[in-house]
């Protein structure tokens, strides 16, 4: 196993340093007089002067990755640089290969990555790049041919950097024809990658080319402005930042100085047209939280023609955790992939932007220490079309094929299931109650929250404060503890009545996990109210009316432990989490109804809100004499949850004599310190008493004089039979004592 002691120090140059860069203006270098590769016939690889390792192929530069456990079947091969023209515009396409050591006749599949993060490959080995080491480590040597194409504008290719343009598209897809043409080639290519080189497999897949088996996309990306501006909420790398760094990354981190041909690097320097074109529609799509006009974010939807055009399979593996690329574009996108026929395995555990056997994980449930086996598995398969069977057996401890879902929910259990979320989960709703409850039942009364950013304090309202999430301008609702583990998985969505404030507002929710001492953060989502509903364009909402939102919560795998609560959070995104508004105005947010959350859970012992019930008794004197008889009236009322039934009793105390021939008593028991306890609607359990009625005459005994105490009424929710044999006593039941309805009577025991 390649595991790299010095990943800090290598990884000094990273997305973020150069977003940090971009923003800065590196982006915004002047390119006039600067000559074009046809100007210039300098294409001649300059020496390499530290590169960002992440970036680049480094001999020096190492990950950690796991390995596959069978013996080599082949020797390391041939490796050679091949440069196309691009059927587009004659461009150069740059692809390298490492073949196995192939005997005459033989032909081996090819697992490829389109990435952006290569260099110039024709002094570099595809063994010393960090995107494709541990792909020419583990699988050259069983047999697979391994390939990198750099994408336009970047590596040794020609062009200008798109960021998933059409011609970038093209020239992936013409890569893939070329591999699964080649003479030493079986024909089948699989496409591999994380980030945007996840994104970069269903290029090809969506022109339907037949060369490509298999697509393995890790956090990919297959449709970029649903990403940055998912229901008009846009992330800050939104505005102009994306095509900024990819451009920075074109002309920045493949210059000459990095391995690049000068003739090479001046033609990406003169490209700040696609900068332009990008940074422009970023701005309008953060604006308007639309696509745009011109097309550029359209033809940039990678989803589009794979369900109709490719005939290949899928192993789609995102993390639950990843808050770079969020789990809303693989699902339910995967459930239109299998309704199309397209075999579809799901691969989803609690990591955030990183590989299943990526080292920062390595200490964590989610981390797979036999994901090359299961990766090599899929390859044998899907590439090689071997018996799934006689693959299985080979490689020990690996179930790849028992099941089209590996997944692991946030209690860090595994498991396996043929449709994800599982069949056996059913729709569960939770409500947002007008006490802060998160409740089982709807509550009968409506109030009101109002959510917004507080420009006076400094805050996180995405973190837990003691212990509970949230913060003075959110609203939060938790949940009772729940009494066994509560499961849910999918894409949850609160249903909420709102009424903003202007015309225009934000909302973002999170879902917690929280006990007395501690939180965790199981999922989140957010929307602008200018797509309150999902419409493709802006609808821009009316100031002081209602409006009815669907708030998605981003597709999760969740267990709340035994003991613990499940919290709702609602706020105002902030750049602090990653959200930010155009729109921002406070929004006021309706409690009780209808207002909850939708999921699939499975578990049926939810929580219930707090009984809030009311009760009142009138005695018909407050001193009696022996032997005067009592009449108590009761009436009883279920606040909320509103359609809950109860049991009522009242308590007699010790020396009254209950008459059981009058009134409404069911029944009487004996109940400590010699009282009698009277019991009412055990025939016909209800949510609501007017008038309960029970007679008792004072004690006569001298002795009994004195102050006696009658009540407090009390409830219970466990309303089946009485009967020990059938159910739980009367006596063992639990019994909510409603305050402020007990009496005390003074009794005279000698009449006068």
């Amino acid at each position: 196993m390649n595991d790299s002691d010095h990943d800090s120090e290598r990884r000094d140059v990273t997305r973020r340093t150069l977003l940090q860069a971009t923003a800065a203006g590196t982006a915004g270098l002047s390119t006039s007089g600067l000559a074009s590769a046809d100007d210039d016939p300098i294409d001649e690889p300059l020496p390499v002067e530290d590169p960002p390792a992440d970036f680049v192929c480094d001999p020096n530069a190492t990950e950690h990755y796991t390995e596959v456990s069978l013996e080599p079947t082949h020797d390391f091969g041939e490796e050679e640089t091949v440069e196309l023209e691009s059927d587009q515009d004659g461009k150069k396409i740059q692809i390298g290969v490492l073949k196995p050591d192939l005997e005459d006749g033989e032909r081996v599949p090819v697992i490829l990555r389109a990435t952006p993060y290569v260099d110039d490959l024709r002094e570099k080995s595809l063994r010393d790049c960090v995107r494709t080491e541990r792909l020419t480590e583990n699988y050259v040597e069983q047999g697979y041919a391994v390939a990198a194409v750099a994408v336009r504008g970047t590596g040794g290719s020609g062009g200008c950097m798109e960021l998933f343009g059409p011609n970038e598209q093209a020239d992936v897809d013409q890569a893939v024809t070329y591999l699964g043409e080649a003479a030493w080639s079986n024909g089948n290519v699989g496409i591999i990658g994380r980030s945007y080189d996840g994104s970069t497999p269903w290029m090809a897949a969506r022109m339907g080319n037949p060369h490509l088996a298999t697509v393995v996309p890790f956090s990919g990306v297959p449709d970029m402005h649903d990403l940055m501006y998912r229901r008009g909420a846009p992330e800050p790398r939104g505005y102009a930042i994306l095509p900024g760094l990819y451009y920075a990354i074109s002309i920045g981190i493949h210059s000459p100085a990095s391995g690049t041909g000068l003739a090479t690097y001046l033609e990406r320097a003169s490209c700040p047209d696609n900068y332009t074109d990008g940074s422009v529609w970023s701005l309008y799509a953060g604006a308007t939280g639309e696509r745009d006009p011109s097309g550029y974010w359209t033809e940039r939807i990678l989803r589009r023609g794979v369900a109709r055009n490719y005939e290949g399979s899928v192993l789609m593996v995102h993390g639950l955790q990843d808050w770079n690329v969020n789990p809303s574009q693989v699902y339910p996108w995967t459930d239109d992939l299998r309704e199309a026929g397209i075999r579809t395995h799901i691969y989803f555990a609690q990591f955030g932007h990183h590989y299943p056997d990526d080292g920062r994980i390595q200490d964590t449930d989610a981390y797979n220490e036999h994901w090359a086996d299961f990766l090599l598995a899929w390859f044998e398969s899907e590439l090689k079309g071997r018996d799934e069977a006689v693959v299985a057996e080979e490689i020990n401890a690996v179930d790849v094929f028992d099941a089209s879902v590996h997944a692991q929910h946030s209690g860090g259990e595994w498991y396996t299931a043929d449709e994800w979320p599982p069949a056996e989960a059913e729709e569960t709703d939770l409500f947002l109650g007008t006490d802060g409850n998160l409740r089982a039942t709807p509550d009968s009364e409506t109030g009101e929250e109002t959510i917004y950013v507080d420009e006076t304090r400094s805050y996180d309202p995405t973190q837990p404060s003691d212990p509970e999430p949230g913060c003075r301008a959110c609203a939060t609702f938790v949940s009772a503890p729940f009494e066994d583990d509560f499961r849910f998985a999918g894409e949850p969505e609160l249903a909420l009545t709102v009424t903003p404030t202007a015309s225009g507002g934000h909302l973002t929710a999170y879902l917690w996990a929280v006990d007395e001492d501690d939180a965790e953060r199981l999922g989140w989502g957010q929307i602008d109210l200018r797509y309150a509903d999902d419409s493709p364009a802006a609808e821009y909402p009316t100031p002081g009316e209602e409006l009815d939102v669907s708030l998605p919560i981003e597709p999760l795998d969740a267990t709340v432990p035994e003991g613990q609560r499940l919290a709702v959070v609602l706020h105002q995104g902030t750049t602090g989490d990653r959200t930010y508004s155009p729109t921002p105005a406070p929004v006021v947010v309706e409690t009780g109804g209808d207002n909850g959350l939708a999921l699939q859970a499975w578990n049926a012992g939810v929580p219930r809100a707090s009984l809030d019930v009311d009760g009142t008794r009138a005695d018909s004197g407050s001193v009696f004499t022996g032997g005067q008889t009592n009449r108590t009236d009761l009436a009883v009322a279920v606040r909320q949850p509103a359609d809950e039934t109860v049991l009522v009793r009242d308590t007699v105390p010790d020396g009254w004599t209950v008459d059981e021939e009058h009134g409404d008593v069911v029944a009487t028991a004996p109940a400590p310190d010699g009282d009698t306890h009277v019991y009412f609607g055990l025939d016909e359990p209800r949510s609501e008493y007017d008038a309960l009625t029970h007679f008792a005459s004072a004690p006569d005994d001298l002795e009994e004089s004195g102050e006696h105490a009658f009540g407090p009424i009390a409830v219970t929710t466990e309303t089946d039979d009485s009967d020990a044999d059938e159910g739980p006593s009367l006596a063992d039941r639990e019994w909510t004592r409603l305050e402020e309805t007990d009496r005390d009577v003074i009794v005279t025991a000698v009449n006068i």
